[in-house]
């Protein structure tokens, strides 16, 4: 049997040395002084450790109310996402059958080129022929 390490050798030995020290008057009174000390000790501690699993308890339900929210979002989101997807391929739909329906090659009017096909190149202007050629100004 070990205690912290302490076989029970040592802590007869403890005991013993104790005894000499402190006398057998005062042993039974130190004896009760470091039992409630130690009962106190574990009373603080309890109440720690309550005070921490009362925050932990209440975190954690507001963690599960938070993600039940977010995760109705979700499905909110996504419903939404689905109504309009279904919207667009109706928008779509329509629209390439009004496409199919119109014929552009009816009304396409085709270019014929008359006369000179070669035009002549332009003459520059004699006031802005002397003077360099600037860049082009871009705002």
């Amino acid at each position: 049997m070990e205690f912290l390490g302490i076989g029970y050798q040592e802590l007869l030995l403890v005991l013993v040395l104790l005894l000499i020290v402190v006398g057998p008057e005062r042993l039974p009174a130190m004896a009760y002084q470091i039992g409630r000390a130690v009962r106190q000790m574990q009373v603080y501690a309890r109440a720690v450790r309550d005070e921490f699993k009362d925050e932990i308890d209440y975190l954690d339900e507001q963690y599960k109310t938070i993600r039940g929210e977010v995760d109705q979002a979700q499905r909110v989101v996504r419903d939404e996402q689905a109504k309009l997807n279904s919207g667009l391929r109706e928008v779509n739909a329509s629209i390439e059958q009004a496409t199919s329906e119109l014929s552009l090659d009816d009304k396409v009017v085709p270019f014929v080129a008359t006369g000179n096909t070669n035009p002549a190149p332009a003459t520059p202007d004699p006031a802005t022929a002397n003077e360099p050629a600037q860049p082009p100004m871009v705002f």
